[in-house]
């Protein structure tokens, strides 16, 4: 890293012209943080941009066949770089790493002047977006936000007289017996020469031998370790990771230049949304996560592994970055945890067809910066490409298949150029979007039923009926709002003016889709803005729950997995979240905790709404989501029926639930079992009827399950 310090000020046309020249007094000019967003600098925090910033630093006299470069390893998002009063060259993309050749300025002397304008402009027309910013800038749960800035590392880079410029590693096979690890690498030489290509992995040294033409060049190969230790996701196995070096020597044996790559063996097939891990299959539960922090910078070790615990610690297998590329330490945890990550673009509703190039290059660069994570599962090319009907749980299968330029031309782009890149993951080229012909896995489905209309459980009976649609469901759920959110307390919820909301505010400044939340919960029929906002949170928590034991009922029947909305907030958000931007637990975290335990007992179809005088009849069900199966369980149901005290082995017979039932037996692995059937009549019975379920091991308890039905009520 430069040291710094790091000087910036918001551009006019004078600045432009001499923020470069080395005699520019910049003593006045706040001190900024890089790397950072410039909007986490208190001077800053409404700016636009572009910057202009400044910084000084020193380098010692290359040796003979010696470079010097800077490395910039990501701004947002675009930048061009002056050094000592000349123009080096221009950057673009906030993780597109860029090497900027100084050596001769190395050589002329040691004292320099770094001069970066950074733009980032904001958005414009929101279906005709002209940068690559994805859900760093905006997007659904998330208020809009600049997140321009020199957002990742500025070092100085010293190699010999060739240079790695890009380096791309995957992981295309892996079984017990082989893996295969494929390289492509661009490389930079000052003129003619051979090299040899050093790989090192496992005690396995693989040279091979290439002549190199001046200048840029691309070169291929590939690597095969015997008997590798296979990674695995942290419910399936171990996670042994692996330091790869790469190393380029010239004619003369001498090291030019070095990387280190840490990877897993483990291979990543699907077959209509069906997942499996080194040939075995894997039901995925997930979340969305958007930006772990507004200013990616600021997230830590610590913190990525504190907000992965939050994830694994609600049973989820599955994490989707949705709409953008988060910070290096995510990826590293979830390799050493054994996290799986759906790895979208940043690419978020509708885009300006300039961008087509754009969007294909920063597609190769993903795989250049992420292939050899072994957690990084899947890519997906686009978040929600159509404009989004909030009147409707799901949109019109007619209207998706009429072809359009984001859905159409764009993706397909930039799926092509995934698939180029990459032969060893799946590639999906948006969420949101209908599965339609050829291509019936080249979507998801997002299914809003509660929320933008319908009722919690018409999930159930839509996924039955259109059964391509529930194959994977990229997006569910209800926003609520958190119960200490800012919004209760800043005068955009104000009690004082209750029931009117304001709703622009809520939207603008908190990401709220205000409209629905508003037609969902009338303001008219609560007390205040505390009883609305825990109203929101009751009703996430009901739905998450019904919806989640529908989508694991249909395991492989025709569900592969799902990632609901969301895991967190990165910050103050009303929204699908689990967990706050404070990282408080809302009351759905611990009804999801449960919902998604690799092994779960469930009824089918859950006791709600109870029609008077009728028959209640409910399958039990349990899911086992297990690589070995289970021996000997029991399962015990009881009834309790309006009036009944909680059922207690040592109370009355007055307490004594209306219907016991058990059942005995095995559970096979990865299974969706039926276990029986409960049967009551409600004769004339009123008020609320209580079902109790339990899954117990060898005497010890494994699962338990509560539903309470209304008779006569939704």
């Amino acid at each position: 890293m430069l040291p710094g310090p790091w000087r910036a000020v918001e551009a006019d046309e004078t600045l432009r012209r001499d923020f470069p020249l080395e005699n520019l007094d910049d003593e006045d000019w706040p001190e900024v943080v890089v790397p950072g967003a410039w909007r986490s600098n208190p001077t800053f925090t409404d700016a636009d941009g572009p910057l202009l910033y400044r910084t000084r630093f020193t380098t010692s006299t290359p040796v003979p066949d010696r470079r010097t470069f800077l490395e910039f390893a990501g701004v947002t998002v675009q930048g061009d770089v002056w050094l000592d009063g000349s123009y080096l060259g221009p950057t673009e993309g906030s993780f597109v790493p860029h090497l900027l050749e100084v050596t001769r300025a190395a050589r002329a002397r040691s004292d320099h002047l770094l001069a970066v304008e950074v733009t980032c402009p904001p958005i414009g027309n929101p279906d005709e977006k002209r940068t690559l910013t994805g859900t760093t800038q905006s997007g659904r749960g998330i208020a809009p936000w600049n997140p321009g800035g020199i957002g990742r590392p500025v070092r100085l880079r010293e190699t010999g007289p060739v240079t790695l410029f890009h380096v791309r590693m995957v992981c295309t096979r892996a079984t017990e017996s082989v893996a295969t690890l494929a390289f492509r690498a661009v490389v930079h030489t000052d003129r003619p020469r051979a090299v040899v290509f050093h790989t090192r992995v496992r005690g396995i040294d693989h040279r091979h031998r290439q002549p190199l033409a001046g200048g840029e060049n691309r070169v291929e190969w590939s690597v095969r370790v015997p008997r590798p230790p296979l990674w695995w996701p942290n419910e399936m196995g171990e996670q042994p990771l692996h330091d790869v070096e790469l190393e380029i020597t010239t004619e003369d044996g001498r090291t030019s230049d070095r990387v280190v790559r840490r990877t897993g063996f483990r291979s990543v097939r699907m077959q209509d949304h069906v997942w499996s891990i080194n040939g075995e299959r894997i039901f995925l539960r997930g979340a969305i996560v958007p930006p772990l922090d507004r200013d990616l910078a600021r997230v830590t070790a610590a913190s990525a592994a504190d907000d992965l615990g939050l994830a694994r610690d609600a049973g989820l297998n599955l994490l989707r970055i949705v709409g953008h590329v988060s910070a290096p330490a995510l990826y590293d945890e979830a390799d050493r945890t054994g996290m799986l990550l759906w790895q979208d673009l940043p690419l978020t509703g509708g885009y300006h067809r300039g961008i087509r190039g754009q969007a294909a290059d920063q597609a190769r660069a993903a795989v250049d910066l992420l292939g050899h994570h072994p957690s990084v599962a899947v890519w997906c090319g686009h978040d929600a490409p159509d404009s989004v009907d909030r009147t409707r749980a799901v949109p019109r299968q007619m209207d998706q298949q009429l072809p359009n330029w984001n859905r159409t031309v764009l993706d397909r782009t930039v799926r092509r150029a995934l698939v180029q890149a990459d032969p060893s993951r799946p590639v999906v080229s948006h969420t949101g979007v209908l599965p339609n012909p050829p291509l019936v896995d080249d979507a998801t489905g997002q299914l809003w039923f509660g929320w933008y209309s319908g009722r919690r459980g018409d999930l159930a009976d839509y996924v039955d009926r259109v059964r391509r649609a529930g194959r994977f469901v990229s997006a569910f759920g209800s926003q609520s709002i958190p119960e200490g959110s800012p919004a209760l307390s800043d005068g955009t919820l104000d009690p004082g003016k209750w029931p009117n909301v304001d709703i622009e505010r809520l939207a603008r400044d908190y990401g709220a889709e205000a409209d629905v939340l508003v037609r969902r919960f009338p303001p008219a029929d609560r007390s205040g803005p505390d009883e609305w906002a825990a109203d929101t949170r009751r009703h996430q928590d009901r739905l998450l729950r019904i919806q989640i034991e529908a989508l694991r009922r249909r395991k492989y029947q025709p569900t592969g997995g799902f990632t609901l909305d969301r895991l967190l907030d990165g910050a103050p958000a009303v929204s699908g979240a689990l967990v706050d931007h404070q990282r408080v637990h809302k009351l759905a975290y611990v009804t999801v905790t449960n919902a998604c335990a690799p092994t779960i007992v469930v009824a089918d179809p859950p006791l709600e709404s109870i029609a008077p005088r009728s028959n209640v009849l409910v399958r039990v069900v349990v899911i086992h989501d297990g690589r070995y199966p289970i021996e000997r369980c029991r399962v015990d149901a009881r009834v309790l029926l309006p009036g009944q005290q909680p059922y207690d082995e040592e109370s009355s017979s007055d307490g004594e639930p209306a219907v016991t039932r058990s059942w005995g037996g095995a559970l096979e692995a990865d299974s969706v079992t039926p276990i029986g059937t409960v049967e009551l009549e409600l004769a004339d019975a009123i008020g609320v009827v209580v079902l109790e379920l339990e899954l117990s091991v060898d005497g010890e308890m494994l699962a338990t399950n509560r539903y309470e039905g209304r008779i006569g009520s939704d």
